[in-house]
C-alpha cells in the first residue's frame, strides 16, 4: 500500500443494546490524505459550455471571460478541449497542449449563442476530447456548464456520465441561473456529478463564473487520487439501508451490489487538502454481548503523480454490544449532528421531488418537516424558505422554480462548515485489530465502546 489515504471510522453510539430484534446504526467513514503533492498535479482537462439562445448577454461574456481566464491558469504540461453545444456539438479547441495561448484564446472570444440545448452532443465530444488525452500522469475532468433544460436527452446523457465513470472522468456540472432566466434541472445535473463521481454547483450570477471555473481547476491540480472506489464487505446478517456522501457535499451514492454481502461505491477523485466523508445506514442484527466486526471497508485508488495503480487502504468496523442501557444510549454528538444535517437535506430533497411529481399533500408535509429540522440546527433562513414554500405550495400548488434551484442546493452543502470546524475525532483506523468474523471479541466491553 503506498499509503496516500487511510480512512477513520466512528460510529453514532458508543455501544448498542444487545436484543432480539434488528436495530440501525450509522457508520462515518472518512477518507484522509495522508501525503500532499509537491507540484500541480497535470491535468487533462475538456470545459462543455451551453452556447443556446438563452446564453447571450452578459452570461455568454461571463462564461467567455472565464474558459479565458482557464487558458491563462494551465502550465504547458496541461491538456485542454473546448466543446461548445446548441442542438449540436462542435469542438473549438481539440484536445492538446497550449502551446498558442493567443489562438486558443481568440477561438474562445468567437463562441456565439443560438439553437437550443441538446446537452448530450457536447457532452459527447467532450468525452471523446478527453479520452484522446488521457494518460496515468494527468488527472482528466469534464467541466460541464449549462442554463437550461436539454431537450429530450437526458437518458442519453445518464449513459455518458456512466462511461464517464469506466473511464475515470468525473464530471462538475454548473448550473447557471436562477428564477426566470434559468430552467436548468438540478436533479439531472446532481445524477451526472453523483454517477461520475463529480460535484454540481448552482452558479446564481453570470460574474460567479469565472470564480467557480477557477475553483474547478484549483480542485482538480490539486488532485492526490482518481478512480476511487470504495468496497463495503459486510458479515452476516448486516444489511446497508442507504450510502450518503457527507462531505464535501452531501448526496446520496447508489451502491452495486459485489456477491452476496458486499456492495461498491464509486467517489471520483481525493484531494490532497480535503477528504471525502462517506456515511453507511445500517441494519444489525441482534447480537449477545460481546464485540463484533461489522464489515471492512477498503478504498482502491490511483496516484498521478507517481503513475500508481490501483493502491489500497482498508480498515474493520468493530461494534460493542451490551447490556447496559445506560452505555447504549451514549451518542457521539459530532456524529449526530451530521446525521440530522443529512436528515433534513434528505427531507427537503423528497419533498422538492414529490412536489415536482404532483403529490402536494406528501411534499407539503416533508417542506414542513424540513423546516423545522434545519430551525433546530440553527440554519434560520433556510428553515424560512423551506416553509414559506410548504404555504406557497398549499395555496397555489407549486414551489417557485427559483426557490427549488436555490433550497437544492443549499441544503447539499448543510454538512460543510461543521466538517471543516469541528474537530477530528478518529475512532479506529486501519491498524485496527479485528476479531474473527461474527465472533465477540475478549475485550473488555466499555473499552471498545470508547474506542470506536
Amino acid at each position: 500500500m503506498a499509503g496516500e489515504a487511510h480512512i477513520h471510522v466512528a460510529l453514532h453510539r458508543k455501544a448498542y443494546l444487545s436484543m432480539n430484534t434488528p436495530q440501525q446504526a450509522y457508520v462515518l467513514l472518512e477518507i484522509m490524505p495522508t501525503v500532499a503533492i509537491a507540484t500541480p498535479q497535470a491535468v487533462n482537462f475538456s470545459l462543455v459550455l451551453d452556447r443556446s439562445g438563452s446564453m447571450g448577454g452578459e452570461k455568454l461574456q461571463q462564461m467567455k471571460e472565464a474558459a479565458r481566464l482557464v487558458v491563462e491558469r494551465l502550465s504547458p504540461a496541461d491538456l485542454l478541449s473546448v466543446v461548445v453545444f446548441d442542438d449540436s456539438a462542435d469542438v473549438v479547441v481539440p484536445c492538446g497542449s497550449l502551446q498558442d495561448p493567443a489562438t486558443i484564446q481568440g477561438k474562445i472570444d468567437a463562441i456565439q449563442e443560438r439553437g437550443g440545448t441538446h446537452m448530450s452532443t457536447g457532452m459527447d465530444s467532450g468525452l471523446k476530447e478527453l479520452l484522446r488525452g488521457q494518460s496515468p500522469d494527468r488527472v482528466s475532468r469534464m467541466l460541464l456548464l449549462t442554463d437550461g433544460q436539454t431537450w429530450e436527452d437526458q437518458e442519453a446523457c445518464l449513459a455518458l456520465a456512466d462511461q464517464c465513470r469506466q473511464a475515470g472522468i468525473s464530471i462538475n456540472a454548473l448550473g447557471l441561473g436562477v428564477g426566470e432566466d434559468s430552467n436548468w434541472d438540478p436533479r439531472l445535473l446532481e445524477e451526472l456529478a453523483v454517477r461520475s463521481g463529480g460535484e454540481w454547483v448552482a452558479v446564481d450570477r453570470p460574474d460567479k463564473v469565472s470564480a467557480v471555473f477557477a475553483s474547478t481547476l484549483r480542485s482538480l491540480q490539486g488532485t492526490l487520487a482518481t478512480n476511487v472506489s470504495m468496497t463495503m464487505r459486510m458479515v452476516e446478517g448486516v444489511s446497508p439501508r442507504a450510502v450518503w456522501r457527507v462531505t464535501p457535499l452531501i448526496s446520496r451514492l447508489g451502491h452495486q451490489a459485489v456477491g452476496s454481502r458486499d456492495i461498491q461505491v464509486f467517489l471520483g477523485d481525493l484531494q490532497h487538502s480535503s477528504g471525502q466523508s462517506i456515511l453507511a445506514d445500517l441494519l444489525l442484527p441482534p447480537r449477545k454481548p460481546g464485540s463484533y466486526r461489522l464489515l471492512q471497508a477498503d478504498i482502491l485508488y490511483d496516484v498521478p503523480e507517481s503513475g500508481l495503480t490501483r493502491q489500497q487502504a482498508v480498515v474493520d468496523v468493530v461494534v460493542t454490544f451490551t447490556e447496559d442501557a445506560a452505555l447504549a444510549s451514549q451518542t457521539q454528538p459530532r456524529l449526530m449532528n451530521i446525521i440530522e444535517r443529512v436528515v433534513a437535506h434528505k427531507l427537503q430533497t423528497q419533498a422538492l421531488d414529490e412536489a415536482a411529481a404532483g403529490d402536494i399533500p406528501r411534499a407539503t408535509q416533508r417542506l414542513r418537516a424540513a423546516a423545522t429540522r434545519l430551525l433546530e440546527l440553527g440554519e434560520v433562513d433556510m428553515a424560512e424558505e423551506a416553509s414559506q414554500q410548504a404555504q406557497r405550495l398549499e395555496q397555489v400548488g407549486q414551489v417557485d422554480p427559483a426557490a427549488m434551484q436555490r433550497m437544492r442546493y443549499a441544503t447539499k452543502r448543510l454538512t460543510e462548515a461543521e466538517i471543516q470546524d469541528s474537530e477530528t475525532q478518529p475512532g479506529q483506523s486501519e491498524s485496527t485489530p479485528a476479531p474473527p468474523e461474527g465472533e465477540p471479541s475478549q475485550q473488555d466491553t466499555g473499552e471498545q465502546a470508547e474506542s470506536a
